[in-house]
C-alpha cells in the first residue's frame, strides 16, 4: 500500500489517530485534535508554526489594543469567561516579557553598558583607596564601597570562605567588566526573578482587600482572580517599557509615564470598583510592599550575576 492510498484511507477513518474516538467533523470533540491528516502547504506550515505566536487571526493585535488603551478590560473579560477573542494572560505575559528582554538585549548592543550601569572610579579620595569593611557580626554580613568592591564580614564558615573567593574574583575585575557581568546577569536571569515577582504582587493585591468581599461580590475573591490581575498589569508595564526604549524622545517617555499612572488607577476602578481613598490606601500598602519586593529581587540579581559564574 502506497502512501497516498494509506493517507487517503485514514482520512476516511471516522476514528481520531490520537485518541481513538469516534468523530464527525473537522475536529475531536474528545482531544479537540483535528481529523484531517493530509500534509499542510509550505503557507500552511508557516501559519501553524508562527500562528500560535503572532495570532494571525487577530486576537493579538485586539489583545494588544485592549491592554494599551482600555485598563482593566482585559482582566474583565476574561473573569467573566470572554476569553476566545483574547490572548490568554499567562501566555501574554510570558512573549511580553520575552519581547521586553530582547529588545533590551538589543539596545545594549547598539548604545553599550556604559548608559546602564555607572560606577564612580575615583581614585583620588581616601575612600577609594581603603577597602570597604563589612560591620562585624556573629552572620555573615556583606559590604560593599562606590567601586563596586565587595568585602565579606562575620566568622571564617564555609560559605564565607566561598562567598570571599568569589568576590576576590569579581573585585579583579575592571569597573567595565564589572558591569558587563551585572547587565549580562540581570538578561540571563532577570525572567526567573520576574516570574518569581508576579505571584508576590497577586498574594499582595489579595491581601489588601481581606475583609471587604461582600460589600462589592463582583470583586475579585480568589488568588488565581488576582493573579490574572497581576499578569495583565505586569505586561502593560512590559509594553510601556518597550514602547520607552523603542522611541527614546523625553517627551514621549513623559505622556508613558503619565498614562501609567493613569491606567493604574482605572484599571484598578474597572476590576476591584470601591471609593478611590480605598484604592489609593491599598494600592499605597502594595505599591510600598511590592517595593521591598522589587528591591529584594535586584539585590538578588545582582548576587547571582556575580557568584554563578
Amino acid at each position: 500500500m502506497t502512501a497516498v492510498t494509506t493517507r487517503a484511507a485514514l482520512d476516511a477513518d471516522p476514528h481520531c489517530r490520537n485518541c481513538g474516538a469516534r468523530t464527525a467533523g473537522d475536529y475531536c470533540a474528545v482531544c479537540g485534535q483535528e481529523t484531517r491528516v493530509a500534509l499542510p502547504t509550505a503557507r500552511q506550515f508557516m501559519r501553524e508554526a508562527t500562528g500560535r505566536l503572532i495570532a494571525w487571526d487577530g486576537r493579538l493585535w485586539r489583545t494588544l489594543y485592549a491592554l494599551a488603551f482600555r485598563p482593566g478590560s482585559l482582566t474583565n473579560a476574561y473573569l467573566a469567561g470572554r476569553r476566545r477573542y483574547y490572548v490568554r494572560p499567562a501566555r501574554l505575559f510570558l512573549a511580553m516579557s520575552l519581547i521586553l528582554f530582547a529588545v533590551i538585549r538589543f539596545e545594549i548592543g547598539t548604545s553599550g553598558t556604559g548608559d546602564l550601569l555607572l560606577f564612580d572610579v575615583k581614585e583620588s579620595t581616601k575612600a577609594a583607596e581603603e577597602p570597604a569593611v563589612a560591620p562585624k557580626t556573629s552572620g555573615i554580613s556583606i559590604g560593599v564601597d562606590e567601586n563596586m568592591k565587595l568585602t565579606v564580614g562575620g566568622p571564617d564558615s564555609y560559605l564565607a570562605v566561598k562567598l570571599r573567593e568569589r568576590f576576590d574574583r569579581f573585585n579583579r575585575l575592571t569597573p567595565t567588566e564589572k558591569t558587563e557581568r551585572l547587565v549580562d546577569g540581570a538578561l540571563r536571569y532577570g525572567t526567573y526573578v520576574i516570574f518569581l515577582l508576579l505571584p508576590v504582587f497577586a498574594v499582595l493585591q489579595m491581601v489588601s482587600y481581606i475583609g471587604r468581599a461582600g460589600s462589592h461580590p463582583g470583586r475579585p475573591k480568589l488568588y488565581a482572580e488576582h493573579l490574572v490581575y497581576a499578569a495583565h498589569l505586569h505586561t502593560f508595564w512590559f509594553l510601556v517599557l518597550i514602547a520607552a526604549l523603542v522611541v527614546p524622545w523625553q517627551p514621549v517617555r513623559i505622556a508613558l509615564g503619565l498614562w501609567v499612572v493613569y491606567y493604574v488607577g482605572r484599571a484598578k476602578r474597572n476590576v476591584y470598583g470601591g471609593p478611590w481613598w480605598a484604592r489609593l490606601t491599598r494600592s499605597l500598602f502594595v505599591a510600598t510592599a511590592y517595593g521591598i519586593a522589587v528591591v529584594t529581587g535586584i539585590a538578588g540579581l545582582m548576587l547571582a550575576s556575580i557568584l554563578l559564574r
